[in-house]
């Protein structure tokens, strides 16, 4: 028997969710988990055919979260929904493992219809993000400045914004401190900015929630 883990902080969407895929997927067993601490811990007591993710979840490092199933739990695949823009964060799941990426708005026949995609060994994506997948590949450049920054500034990007000290990002991704501070003087540079308000800006302006 097949089994789906949903992954989403809120409980409504849960809620929704579970019983779209009941309909959609009879006989499939459905769990649930809400933060990335309680996806591993499903995880390790069961095995699933696919994963929902979510990409915002609190006490969540998304993209560390990726790698890690990557690394352990290679078998399962996964299908991100987020509300996040899919030509910059859907790059950046696909490139960490994931099978397809969708936004929380589409509709329930395109829900389904990634599902069976990915199921069937195969990756989703939109005609967006497969666009921007191609000029990644190409080596274009586009619109959205934050998308120089590599996956690990990127990280490092996103702690900034929410507040972290160096020292806090430091330990929550293993790395000195030292690096921590040359890979901010790193992403300012990139970015052409000098201070946290105007990363907060800029990533705001791109709709980087």
């Amino acid at each position: 028997m097949k089994r789906i883990l949903l992954a989403d902080d809120h409980e409504i969407v849960r809620f929704g969710l579970r019983i779209m895929l009941g309909d959609a997927f009879p006989g499939y067993i459905i769990d649930e988990a809400f933060d990335g601490e309680s996806v591993l811990s499903r995880m390790k007591h069961n095995n699933y055919d696919l994963l929902l993710l979510d990409m915002v979840m609190p006490d969540t490092d998304s993209n560390a979260l990726l790698q890690q199933l990557r690394n352990v739990h290679s078998q399962t695949k996964v299908l991100i929904l987020s509300v996040n823009d899919e030509a910059f964060f859907g790059t950046r799941a696909i490139e960490l493992g994931a099978k397809g990426y969708l936004k929380k708005d589409a509709s329930k026949e395109e829900i389904r219809q990634a599902i069976d995609t990915v199921m069937a060994g195969k990756k989703y994506v939109s005609s967006k993000l497969a666009d921007a997948l191609v000029q990644n590949v190409l080596g274009e450049k586009t619109a959205n400045p934050i998308e120089r920054l590599s996956s690990r500034e990127f990280q490092v990007a996103m702690y900034i914004i929410q507040d972290f000290s160096q020292r806090e990002i430091s330990e929550m991704l293993n790395i000195q401190y030292g690096t921590v501070n040359t890979m901010k003087q790193r992403i300012y540079e990139k970015l052409n900015i000098k201070q946290r308000r105007e990363l907060i800006e800029l990533a705001a302006a791109h709709g980087l929630k």
